[in-house]
């Protein structure tokens, strides 16, 4: 499969024990070796898991159902993913496009499809200021119950939490893909809801 083009709509869905998870609309904003970067514009559609009460789920159980589900009106996510690492970053603005933060998702390494990428969330997030001034942990919680269900090993939540700090550390240091301003990329006007 070759890769995308700029503007191209494309599908991000998390996978878990090889059934979907959760489906995002994105458009590419780069896919080069290195670097795979693609934006969700606010309101874009967007399939969930849910439970039976068709709330949405934070931890996979043995069953779930995929509920449509929209990325709320004040929210826009640019996730930039270094190709081959267990991250990615996800810029986070309101509606006023002020960000709000760098998000560090950790997760596998992205694998390229016909419609776009899929990964496996690793529970495990990191949430950095705006100014890069400070970081702290996000769903740790979530990483223990994950342990504690069996959903993955203590030893790769010992991982994860390598891998974040590897991210921090990249990020802070500005190291290729974050050398780039991705804080000034805006929408070419052609990224619109879906």
């Amino acid at each position: 499969m070759g890769t995308f083009q700029v503007g191209e709509h494309i599908e991000l869905r998390e996978i878990w024990d090889g059934r979907t998870w959760e489906i995002r609309n994105a458009f590419i904003v780069k896919d080069e070796p290195g670097v795979i970067a693609a934006y969700t514009p606010a309101s874009s559609t967007a399939l969930i898991a849910t439970g039976p009460d068709s709330v949405r789920l934070r931890l996979p159980p043995a069953e779930w159902d995929m509920t449509p589900a929209q990325i709320p009106p004040d929210r826009s996510f640019l996730a930039v993913h270094p190709t081959g690492t267990g991250h990615s970053t996800i810029l986070i603005r309101d509606g006023s496009w002020r960000l709000l933060c760098w998000y560090i998702n950790l997760e596998t390494a992205l694998k390229r499809t016909a419609t776009g990428f899929e990964y496996t969330d690793h529970f495990l997030d990191v949430v950095v200021e705006p100014d890069l001034s400070k970081w702290r942990w996000k769903d740790e919680d979530e990483l223990a119950e994950a342990v504690d269900r069996g959903l993955v090993t203590p030893a790769d939540a010992r991982a994860f939490y390598a891998e974040g700090e590897r991210a921090v550390g990249r990020l802070l240091a500005r190291r290729l893909p974050y050398d780039e301003p991705w804080e000034e990329w805006r929408p070419t006007g052609h990224e619109t809801a879906m």
